[in-house]
Formats: structure tokens, sequence, C-alpha cells
């Protein structure tokens, strides 16, 4: 019985190495796709306020009011640390290409964009990276500990 016990506990310990070889490669891991879905919730509200304000700015919205829209359509995301550009571009009968992109600007009524126009709405958001140094390498500012995540929507003006 003696040799008997003693080849269980052998076996024991035999686990707990195993264990304490592969824990930390499973929560690295755990970490990674926990970090990968905060981003990607981040990149699809960011994805849906570009949208929106594609979507406004070919109705005719001013700069103004995409701002207003852009910041409602992502409630998960801080509105504030959203980079916005907004610019259009026509369309050249002539030489049968697209005109280089230029700012969007208002009349005080509507965005300048004439219809056929092409608008391009993006946008850039500093995603904070919750696990903090364990993934700076993918980071943008890895001091930061943060990644950009960009998106550019474009749609005709109406």
């Amino acid at each position: 019985m003696v040799g008997r016990t003693g080849h269980i506990s052998r076996r024991r310990g035999t686990s707990t190495v195993e264990l304490a070889m592969v824990a930390p490669l499973l929560i690295f891991l755990l970490f990674g796709i926990i970090e990968f879905g905060l981003m990607v919730k981040d990149l699809v509200g960011v994805n849906q306020a570009a949208r929106e304000g594609a979507r406004c700015a070919a109705v005719g919205a001013t700069p103004a009011t995409l701002d207003a829209r852009i910041a409602g359509a992502a409630p998960t995301i801080n509105g504030d640390s959203l980079q916005k550009t907004y610019e259009y571009r026509a369309f050249d009968e002539a030489s049968g290409t697209w005109g280089e992109w230029q700012a969007l600007t208002d009349d005080g009524v509507e965005n300048t964009a004439e219809s056929g126009d092409q608008i391009r709405i993006t946008l850039r958001y500093p995603h904070r990276l919750v696990t903090g140094g364990l993934f700076a390498g993918i980071a943008d500012d890895p001091d930061g500990g943060t990644i950009t995540l960009n998106t550019a929507i474009v749609m005709q003006r109406e």
C-alpha cells in the first residue's frame, strides 16, 4: 500500500505542474477574447455613428446637425473622443472621374454638397485597452494604452 499511495501523490504533483504551465496561457487567451470583444463593440458603435451621419448628410444636414446625430447614434462610446471629418466630392462628366475631396460646409440651411455628389463621413475613435500593458504591443499609443478605430462611410447626396 505504501507504494500505491506514493504513486498517487506523484500523479497529483504532475497535474499541479501541468496546470501551472498551462494556466498563464489560458488566462492570456481569456483576457485577449475579452479585449477583442470590447474593441469590436466599440467598432460597431463607431460604424453605426458614421452610417447615421452619412445618411443625415445625404439628405442635406449641416455639419452641426451631423455632430449631434453622430453623438446620439453611438451611446456606448464617448462622443467627445470622436475625431470627425466631413467631406464631399463631385463627379466630373467631362473626364468621367470623381474630383478631389473637399470639406463639407453649409449655407446656414443645408450642407453645400449638390445632388449626386458623394459625401464621406470619417470617424476615428481611441479605444482604451482595458487590459492595460498586457496587450500594449498592439496599441497605437502603448504608453496611453489605446488603439485607434477608424471607419469611413460614403453616400450619395440626394
